[in-house]
């Protein structure tokens, strides 16, 4: 076998793909932008449904409980389902440092009307959109959320 045989693809076909994959990525940004603004270019929020003040409580087995700010208990991710939400958990944590504020802080979990979830640390103005990480994740956090959805007393919201 010589020295110049190859079995992968060539430099220009990776380089091609790569281009391919980035722009891709480029027009989905560019359209979810354009989605969003209003007719004098700026951009339309879409309405809050309900959002929850929650905190997340490590176990002993590895599970994560998530609890609405005034204790109640939502839910417990199991140690196989709680990876997103210790990995979103950690950036926050990282620029909650980065501020000198403190790292146990509620998060604010919110359903806007088109459907997609955000995660919140209001107290140094970040804001995670869960969607752009997959269904799969997002879905993961939209449990807790449906759990405080379903706390609300009858009739309110």
């Amino acid at each position: 076998m010589s020295a110049d045989s190859h079995s992968g693809p060539s430099r220009p076909v990776l380089i091609a793909a790569l281009l391919l994959v980035a722009g891709s990525i480029a027009a989905a940004a560019i359209g979810r932008w354009q989605a969003n603004q209003t007719a004098d270019g700026r951009s339309a929020e879409p309405a809050v449904v309900a959002a929850y003040d929650i905190r997340f409580v490590d176990r002993p087995d590895g599970s994560l409980a998530a609890h609405l700010d005034d204790g109640r208990l939502l839910l417990v991710l199991t140690s196989e389902e709680s990876g997103f939400a210790r990995g979103v958990q950690r950036g926050f944590v990282r620029m909650r440092q980065l501020s000198r504020k403190s790292v146990d802080g509620p998060y604010r979990l919110t359903r806007l009307a088109d459907g997609r979830f955000l995660m919140e640390a209001t107290d140094v103005g970040m804001s995670i959109d869960l969607d752009v990480f997959g269904s799969a994740n997002a879905a993961t956090l939209a449990r807790v959320w449906r759990a405080g959805d379903a706390l609300k007393p009858a009739g309110t919201g």
